[in-house]
């Protein structure tokens, strides 16, 4: 990488091996595919796309379908290339250099790619030795720092950890801060916080289609806020970056989205499960509110696992990351996983 400036010499690209073979439990992906009946709708929708047209850049009918589902405004909502793409533009159209940002650690990694793509400072806020977050911990930090964004990821990847909303509410009223609540997993938990991002001017909610609705493929996530912060986001963001099948499949799905509820359910049952067998086995599980688990346990199972083709996400020696699977495949693991103790 000779032609990177110096500031950022020291990063390196995000990757992830591509698998098509085995058991995938490394990507916190759906074990699933959306209902056929969504399937169906998007199949006989697209006959009808002029490919040789650009896609809508206001995501209109998206959009309408977002706002609808969450009972706000058409322009509360935008979509982008994941919710990824959304958390790099609000850093972009945010931060200048110098600036501090406050954030839970450990937490999703591209936080502190984004802030220092910005030549800004991420400033942890760790958890204890079970990776339990303390809000007051994170209040501390930013009376001491007075950043001007702060990050609360709930469900929190990779631990899992689910902070209720008074603690949520109680961050978000201490701070003139702008708070980036990731709600990538809110729906394996038992309540969503989306309607924070329209009760207070400094929130912005951003939530994804690739978790518990099944579409990675697609790349589609949103963020929701007041007219104001929606669009310093589109001023930003790239033009026609949601391609029009994108789109298409976003709105089908959203429209549906009671359509999900079972697969939901079963994730979270076997989430449960997963959490309880493995914990009954003697190992160190920590409790979780999305669709994988947090778990540790020596390295020489996750060996086995892969000599079985089953791939789990490894943080560091002896940590792991599990995304809930079928049954099928989560009974697969522990068979593996007992047959070594």
């Amino acid at each position: 990488m000779k032609y990177m400036k110096k500031s950022f010499s020291n990063m390196e690209p995000y990757f992830s091996k591509l698998i098509t073979d085995g058991i995938i439990m490394n990507a916190n992906e759906s074990p699933v595919n959306p209902p056929k009946a969504i399937l169906d709708e998007f199949y006989e929708t697209i006959k009808n796309v002029d490919f040789n047209r650009y896609p809508d850049m206001a995501e209109e009918a998206l959009c309408e379908a977002l706002a609808n589902h969450y009972n706000v405004k058409k322009n509360e909502v935008t979509v982008g290339v994941g919710s990824d793409e959304l958390l790099d533009v609000t850093f972009r159209a945010v931060l200048e250099k110098g600036d501090n940002v406050v954030g839970f650690s450990p937490s999703f990694s591209m936080y502190k790619v984004f802030t220092e793509l910005m030549q800004a400072n991420y400033i942890a806020v760790y958890g204890d030795e079970n990776y339990i977050f303390n809000v007051d911990d994170m209040i501390k930090v930013i009376k001491q720092y007075n950043p001007k964004m702060v990050l609360i990821c709930t469900p929190n990847n990779p631990t899992g950890q689910h902070l209720n909303k008074n603690e949520i509410i109680k961050v978000i009223e201490s701070t003139n801060a702008l708070i980036l609540l990731d709600l990538a997993y809110i729906d394996f938990a038992e309540e969503d916080y989306i309607d924070l991002a329209s009760k207070y001017d400094n929130v912005i909610g951003f939530k994804t289609y690739s978790k518990a609705m099944a579409l990675p493929s697609i790349r589609v996530g949103y963020a929701i806020s007041n007219e104001d912060n929606i669009n310093m986001i589109k001023a930003v963001k790239p033009p026609y970056s949601v391609t029009t099948l994108s789109q298409i499949m976003a709105t089908i799905a959203i429209k549906n989205f009671d359509l999900y509820k079972n697969q939901i359910n079963d994730i979270k049952n076997e989430r449960d499960r997963l959490f309880n067998e493995l914990n009954n086995l003697g190992f160190k599980v920590y409790p979780s509110s999305a669709n994988f688990i947090f778990v540790v346990m020596d390295d020489k199972y996750n060996d086995l696992l892969l000599e079985n083709k089953i791939y789990i996400r490894k943080f560091n020696k002896g940590i792991y990351r599990i995304s809930i699977g079928t049954k099928e495949e989560n009974n697969k693991l522990l068979e593996v996983i007992r047959n070594a103790k």
